[in-house]
């Protein structure tokens, strides 16, 4: 007897896992070219704000450079900014070299890193998410603050700990390793501050998870450890992490009038929904619905 075929994901998904894939390649790439590591960091601040550019809708542009309060206040140099492009679009002339822009015109800031450590998270990122909180315009809310990093140098559930570890006033809202798919977001009703997520999609005749020994080295950019590296292991689901980090994006935007994104529901409730999720003080937790 025939064993039918698994249904292909669905064709959002595919998209976005290829974007992923792509994103991990040139970072991958990039690292085993450049050494210098500001040169790098340009170059992976330029890959999301290309892949952001070509989604976002055209009420919005992206670029990078630094926010600006009436008061004087000026963020720290951002790597990605979405900004408005309908309302307070041009109040500095803008150089190849320095750009400028008032708080009032810039929806999010994403502050973009090739490889996080847990000094980026506890440092780096709790001093530019503290500096931007002092921005202020009496009119319009604060741009939303998120993380996009293209990997980091521990495995998802370190990296879960470095951001619920955070003092609350320097909480980035959201963030994504992409080469784990480990999805966080602030979620005001739990007790942890972040709801932290890895989605995970075997393949047909796979297992939900697979002993490290298992691997014998064969696609190792798709599996990352359940709970402890040398433990079970998951097929990470990256297409899903990445429409997570969108879909995030979309949400900011439609709380500001510039997007439209109940459509997408349509869309999400067929991507595949297992994921580990990460709790502050407890083993993450395999959730298959």
């Amino acid at each position: 007897m025939t064993t039918p075929k698994a249904a292909a994901p669905p064709a959002v998904q595919r998209y976005w896992k290829a974007v992923s894939n792509i994103l991990r390649t040139e970072s991958q790439d990039i690292a085993g070219l450049i050494t210098h590591s500001g040169t790098r960091g340009t170059a992976d601040e330029n890959s999301i704000i290309k892949v952001l550019g070509q989604v976002l809708p055209p009420s919005t542009r992206v670029s990078n450079g630094e926010v600006i309060d009436a008061d004087g206040k000026v963020s720290a140099q951002m790597d990605a900014l979405v900004l408005s492009n309908t309302s307070h679009p041009i109040l500095f002339g803008q150089t190849p070299d320095e750009l400028i822009f008032p708080v009032e015109s810039v929806l999010l800031a994403i502050e973009v890193k090739g490889n996080l450590s847990k000094t980026d998270v506890e440092e780096d990122i709790v001093e530019k998410v503290r500096k931007h909180q002092t921005l202020s315009s009496p009119d319009h809310p604060l741009p939303v603050f998120a993380v996009f990093a293209h990997e980091a140098t521990s495995h998802p559930k370190t990296v879960a700990k470095w951001f619920y570890g955070l003092p609350e006033d320097a909480r980035p809202k959201f963030f994504l390793v992409n080469d784990a798919a480990l999805f966080g977001i602030l979620d005001p009703s739990s007790a942890d501050g972040y709801e932290i997520v890895m989605p995970f999609a075997p393949k047909a005749g796979e297992g939900n998870s697979k002993p490290v020994a298992e691997l014998g080295g064969a696609e190792t950019g798709f599996w990352r450890p359940l709970n402890l590296p040398m433990g079970d292991q998951v097929r990470v689901d990256h297409g899903a992490g990445m429409l997570l980090f969108v879909k995030a994006v979309l949400d900011v935007l439609s709380a500001r009038g510039y997007a439209d994104v109940a459509w997408l529901e349509r869309y999400l409730d067929k991507v595949s929904s297992k994921r580990i999720r990460y709790g502050k003080d407890s083993d993450p937790v395999m959730e298959l619905s």
